[in-house]
């Protein structure tokens, strides 16, 4: 998949990074740019805003930049670009999506969890894409590796966010295009601004039944022992998704951040008790034997878990969710060095009223 960041529509990153460094003139250390098209429709109104948003936390200014289109390919483009001056780009595009989140009012769930767990439902899986408003150029560009790493800043901590971005070539399209987008897209003001986590959550007696099958998935036992041995960095967790990474072709994905908001689904409110966003993170995200896409989470201690089948499930729900597919394409289970257990989301019953 090519880097979304390459390209701004018709127009080149560069050409635009030069022609706003020179009518800035020197004026920004770290200039981070946020393009506005002018034929998309945003009223001057609408950027002067966002702008003066910005101008709370950053220096920021706004101005017309026209650029010509590579290879002669249409006419020039017109933009109305906002100058954001920083060293924290991600802080900066941060602060920009969470701006331009969608802020959907309670009670405009249209599914039902049966609708979920049934399939019933579908739904446009682009909630939120930044490239549908503007075009972000930070103020430095990473080189994209084979294996791409990104440091969410999640309350309380980070998570490194990692992805084999060429084996993505073998999943669906909605699957791999959510794995990406989460580098520009994630929504990271929700993590932070919630401390609901599905961790916690699957301790709150949610009441799903959930058919668990102990298994001798020699693979993954045999991967998390092997791991063993790895010791580049202190987190065992870590260490473990990194080993995954290196020596198991079929793993895709580690610490996938994942969310659902209490307008993704009606009972919302009733059956977490909350109407905050619930978050969490996906240890390990492999591509199984069925074509289905497995969620497993790591427990040091798997054969005394009794909350960590309800923690998967959650995972694969906020992934189902976020990625626009059935439950029926993942498969769930945790595991550690001795044990592994699995279950299919799909198959989980809802708790009766």
């Amino acid at each position: 998949m090519a880097d979304r960041e390459s390209k701004l529509g018709h127009c080149d990153v560069d050409e635009a990074l030069h022609a706003a460094k020179c009518r800035l003139n020197g004026g920004m250390a770290y200039p981070n740019l946020l393009l506005l098209p002018t034929d998309r429709g945003p009223a001057r109104a609408f950027a002067e805003s966002l702008c003066q948003s910005l101008g709370e936390d950053f220096s920021t200014t706004i101005f017309d930049l026209v650029l010509a289109c590579p290879n002669g390919d249409g006419g020039p483009k017109e933009y109305l670009c906002i100058a954001i001056d920083s060293s924290r780009s991600e802080s900066v595009r941060d602060a920009i999506k969470e701006w331009l989140w969608p802020q959907r009012r309670e009670g405009s769930a249209r599914a039902t969890i049966g609708d979920i767990l049934c399939g019933r439902y579908t739904r446009d899986v682009h909630d939120f894409r930044l490239e549908d408003h503007g075009f972000f150029i930070p103020s430095r560009r990473r080189k994209i590796a084979d294996v791409r790493v990104h440091s969410f800043p999640h309350s309380p901590g980070y998570y490194r966010y990692r992805l084999a971005t060429a084996r993505t070539a073998e999943l669906p399209g909605p699957a791999a295009d959510f794995l990406h987008a989460l580098f520009a897209d994630c929504p990271n003001h929700l993590f932070s601004g919630s401390k609901f986590r599905a961790s916690r959550a699957c301790k709150c007696r949610l009441g799903f039944e959930i058919a668990l099958n102990p298994t001798r998935r020699r693979d993954i036992i045999r991967l998390a022992a092997d791991s063993r041995s790895a010791d580049s960095v202190s987190s065992r967790h870590e260490n473990l998704q990194k080993y995954f990474l290196e020596h198991d072709p079929r793993t895709i994905a580690c610490e996938v951040p994942v969310w659902i908001e209490a307008w993704d689904f009606v009972e919302y409110g009733r059956l977490l008790g909350t109407h905050e966003p619930l978050t969490g993170h996906i240890d390990v995200l492999r591509r199984e034997d069925d074509a289905k896409l497995g969620v497993w989470d790591y427990k040091p201690h798997a054969a005394a878990e009794r909350t960590a089948a309800m923690q998967v499930f959650l995972y694969a729900l906020m992934l189902s969710l976020r990625m626009g597919l059935p439950l029926t394409a993942f498969l769930c289970g945790y595991f550690d060095e001795n044990d592994a257990y699995l279950f299919h989301p799909a198959q989980a019953r809802p708790p009766r009223r």
